[in-house]
């Protein structure tokens, strides 16, 4: 910007910068820096009075002249410093920044009155699979492919707003017929905004065929249904909490075997869940979000594997705009068994899901630390800690190489019996890569490799497998 000095009677220094943005003032002496106010003008300019001290005197004349190089020079600098604060802080956001706050279904690629919805498809999984059923030895080879509409979609009946998905997926394996499902899922949200309270309900349903985790390797046919009430009550202009009761239970269709171990016998429950949250706004991108929930999970025929949880996590979440966006959260899990068989689990859990942009390179990471059911009779559970790394490079306009990485620990707690047995941790490992061209905003066409591997303790848990396919989406964003 503009620099102008001037000497005034008193001796008092006036510097002042002025640029096309804002116009920035110091005044004062400046070998005494008091701030004695900050004043903005419409967002557009920044004025920063600095008072001199009233204790502060400067004997001669000799003297001032002396020091007054010195002065030029430190105002020099520091206004430059607060020019740079200033242009910072009074220039207008940027359009990204205002469209942080946009509605649910603005972006929706139809609208027929006040629905709003997008459709997609998409085809993924168009290959060679070394390892059917996750086996050590003799590994089953086949053809496989997945395909599977979906919708989402936004809409209004008053006050109310409605919102929601379905999805649906048709695995196809040419050799093993047995292995071909069709897997569904509908989701949907009724929320009715008032002024400082908005209650909502909503609830989804999947009934699917695929494998449950990492640990049960059997494609084996199960029902989530899943319900929740609660309210937003908004405490001032940055603060909020939520509050939220659900219930979800989970079955498996009957002759739901792995390993012999009737599936639905062991591992089907209801659990319900209340929780309170706490949200602040730190900035229009980034929202202070803790919560706090008391689980109780109950069994339908394995009641020694009854257990009720308290679980407390702090982090963040970050809007698409923001440097960094995703969601990021860690906490503590006290994790109560009900029968004293049963050892109890206290430990750190955290979950995170968030994604940075490096130029044109994207670096997306997944954690996951956790407590998760086991099939198994003499390891009810097991804490499941997941690493995942996916690096992705924009190489044209339209072209992206993708890199990956993963890893699990399976660690495992034993009921206790009359002998010391250690306890067992599996070991899970995932690399892959890929390449991926869009098709505009809405459409991709890749191809993915991936190795997967799991070591155990236990021979027939150990495994390892490739596979190799092409995907092609159409209708989301990309």
């Amino acid at each position: 910007g503009r620099y102008r000095h001037d000497r005034r009677s008193d001796s008092v220094p006036l510097v002042s910068f002025s640029g096309p943005a804002a116009p920035l003032r110091v005044a004062g002496r400046l070998d005494e820096f008091p701030v004695s106010a900050l004043h903005r003008d419409n967002a557009r300019s920044l004025q920063l009075v600095i008072s001199a001290s009233p204790h502060r005197n400067i004997a001669t004349s000799q003297h001032r002249d002396i020091s007054t190089s010195r002065r030029l020079y430190i105002a020099t600098c520091l206004g430059r410093l607060l020019l740079l604060l200033a242009l910072c802080v009074a220039l207008p956001a940027p359009a990204s920044a205002q469209q942080a706050d946009a509605q649910p279904g603005d972006d929706a690629r139809f609208r027929m009155g006040v629905l709003r919805f997008t459709p997609y498809l998409v085809v993924s999984d168009i290959g060679i699979d070394s390892n059917v059923f996750n086996e050590e030895t003799d590994p089953k080879r086949d053809t496989t492919a997945a395909l599977g509409p979906g919708v989402s979609y936004w809409s209004r009946a008053g006050r109310a707003q409605v919102s929601g998905k379905a999805t649906g997926q048709y695995l196809y394996y040419r050799e093993y017929e047995n292995q071909r499902a069709w897997n569904s899922n509908v989701e949907a949200q009724i929320d009715m905004p008032m002024n400082r309270v908005a209650p909502f309900v909503g609830g989804s349903y999947s009934n699917s065929r695929v494998r449950p985790g990492f640990e049960i390797d059997a494609r084996a046919r199960r029902r989530t249904t899943h319900g929740r009430l609660g309210s937003r009550i908004r405490l001032g202009g940055k603060s909020s909490l939520v509050v939220t009761g659900s219930r979800e239970i989970l079955a498996y269709d009957e002759n739901q075997t792995f390993f012999g171990i009737d599936l639905a016998q062991v591992l089907d429950r209801r659990t319900d869940t209340e929780q309170l949250q706490f949200r602040y706004a730190l900035t229009p991108l980034t929202t202070l979000v803790v919560n706090g929930e008391g689980i109780q999970d109950r069994f339908d025929t394995e009641a020694s594997r009854n257990a009720d949880s308290v679980r407390v996590l702090a982090g963040f979440e970050l809007k698409p705009f923001a440097l960094i966006s995703g969601k990021a959260s860690v906490g503590f899990r006290r994790f109560d068994v009900l029968d004293s068989a049963t050892p109890d689990f206290n430990g750190i859990i955290a979950a995170v899901d968030a994604r940075y942009v490096l130029r044109a390179t994207q670096f997306a990471t997944r954690v996951n630390r956790d407590i998760t059911y086991s099939y198994e009779v003499t390891t009810p559970y097991y804490a499941l800690t997941d690493l995942n790394l996916q690096v992705t490079q924009r190489v044209t306009t339209s072209w992206d190489l993708l890199a990956r990485t993963g890893t699990q620990w399976l660690g495992y707690r034993r009921v206790a019996t009359g002998a010391a047995l250690p306890d067992r941790v599996d070991r899970g490992y995932v690399y892959g890569g890929g390449i991926r061209y869009r098709v505009g905003d809405t459409g991709s066409i890749g191809v993915d490799v991936n190795y997967s591997e799991r070591n155990s303790s236990s021979a027939v848990r150990s495994f390892n497998g490739l596979r190799v396919g092409a995907s092609v989406s159409y209708g989301s964003p990309q």
